[in-house]
């Protein structure tokens, strides 16, 4: 096995500049901000693209703007690695940024090795993976391989819509409308593996004092509005007791109690499922129109909403699961008087299992660069999600493999978002140890 050790002073090196790209007010304590199809996520891209050239690697850019880095020379089969650059408004330099730059690093020292490649090494860095601005997810990656709805191109950020700011980023968005893959059938079927690394964002592998995560599956979710409609009534005049309230707030507190034990029930027998409520009576809801301003100190709620997300990595049991929480949502306002309606405006599966020839090598090269690993799902979603979707022309899907590294305290999405040089960069040994050990074999 060829083993190459990256440093963290490279590490450092190639976040020199990327700490100052899209950064709030120029304090590095304030977060970042590289929007999907921004200034901020071109320049960072274009660092990348400026490091990789002077590296003596190829780059090119597809359709829809995602950045693909190349070892030189003509190849039919291609060894894969890739993640993300943009950030959640306020968001952290790691989430998505680490996998690009672990990239990066294992592509320039496998280049620089002079090692004798009989498949060529990539690194894609894929679009707007984030939600959180166009309230699209993996942008980039599904438009390559032609799978994001058209209807993506009308959501707006800051008033602007995601197809004028594909067009100021010199982008394509008629290949999303016309569901058009940017990535060719050729280039398809030439992927012979894909990995990405990424922080755990979550805290199992710091706890645990362990290296590296071999994600074993990605969690999907499904998303729902919960709205349910009572009777506004005198919170004085109006006596206690379902006969004469109907109160909505009240039906919502009993609601998410019970959702609680039903997974505690659904897990204890088996399932391996998260549910969250995140928002409660928002001030503002898409697709519905909820009097909730109407609610008062002084009033017996008529309106509440809340929304509902279930995870997992086998759809069947996430849905299974959604039918037993609906059901008792359903119920629950029955017994309250409330009448509920249920919006689902999200539903992603997950992949319930990565490749385990790919698992299984990054256990071996683990333990041949000393690492500490353990197996894991992933809670959220990823690009490598997208891939591992994809069927090339023999009806086979892409291998893919992920390596999750530590997080401080496994927060994710905030200024307070960290892993240290020498975390990434034992990662990215494995990473570049990995992509050689496959491309060199016949």
């Amino acid at each position: 096995m060829n083993l190459i050790h990256i440093h963290a002073q490279t590490i450092e090196h190639l976040y020199a500049a990327l700490n100052r790209i899209g950064l709030l007010d120029g304090v590095l304590n304030s977060g970042f901000l590289r929007a999907p199809y921004s200034d901020a996520e071109t320049a960072a891209i274009s660092y990348i693209q400026q490091t990789a050239t002077t590296a003596g690697l190829n780059c090119r850019s597809d359709a829809v703007g995602n950045l693909i880095v190349e070892t030189p020379g003509s190849f039919s089969t291609w060894i894969e690695t890739g993640s993300h650059i943009d950030t959640v408004p306020g968001g952290g330099n790691f989430d998505g940024t680490a996998g690009v730059v672990a990239g990066l690093a294992a592509l320039l020292a496998i280049h620089k090795s002079e090692t004798v490649l009989k498949h060529g090494l990539r690194l894609r860095i894929w679009r707007g993976e984030e939600s959180a601005t166009f309230g699209v997810t993996s942008i980039g990656s599904k438009a390559a391989f032609g799978e994001l709805d058209a209807s993506a191109l009308d959501q707006t950020y800051e008033g602007k819509t995601l197809a004028d700011a594909m067009l100021e980023q010199q982008a394509d968005p008629e290949f999303i409308r016309l569901g058009k893959p940017a990535m060719d059938d050729h280039e398809r079927d030439g992927i012979a593996a894909f990995f990405e690394l990424h922080i755990e964002q979550g805290k199992v592998l710091e706890c645990s004092d362990t290296d590296i995560g071999i994600v074993t599956a990605i969690r999907g979710s499904r998303r729902s509005w919960v709205n349910l409609h009572g009777t506004f009534d005198h919170s004085g005049a109006t006596p206690m007791g379902t006969e004469f309230r109907q109160d909505a707030n009240l039906a919502m507190a009993y609601t998410m109690v019970e959702l609680d034990q039903l997974i505690g029930q659904a897990n204890n027998d088996g399932a391996d499922l998260v549910q969250t409520v995140g928002l409660i009576n928002p001030s503002q809801q898409s697709g519905f129109s909820m009097p909730l301003r109407d609610n008062a100190l002084t009033k017996v709620s008529g309106a509440a909403c809340f929304s509902f997300e279930v995870r997992g990595c086998d759809a069947q049991s996430v849905n299974s699961y959604c039918d037993r929480a609906f059901a008792l949502i359903h119920d629950t306002a029955n017994r309250f008087g409330v009448s509920v309606e249920i919006d689902t405006f999200s539903d992603q599966a997950g992949i319930p299992a990565l490749n385990s020839d790919l698992q299984n090598l990054m256990a071996e090269t683990s333990h041949a660069l000393n690492l500490k690993h353990i197996t894991l799902p992933s809670g959220a979603w990823h690009d490598a999600g997208t891939v591992a979707r994809q069927v090339r022309g023999d009806g086979t899907t892409i291998p893919v493999g992920m390596i999750f590294i530590p997080c401080r305290n496994g927060i994710s999405h905030s200024p307070d978002e960290q892993s240290s040089p020498q975390q990434i960069a034992k990662g990215a040994s494995l990473l570049a140890a990995m992509m050689s050990e496959l491309a060199c074999l016949s």
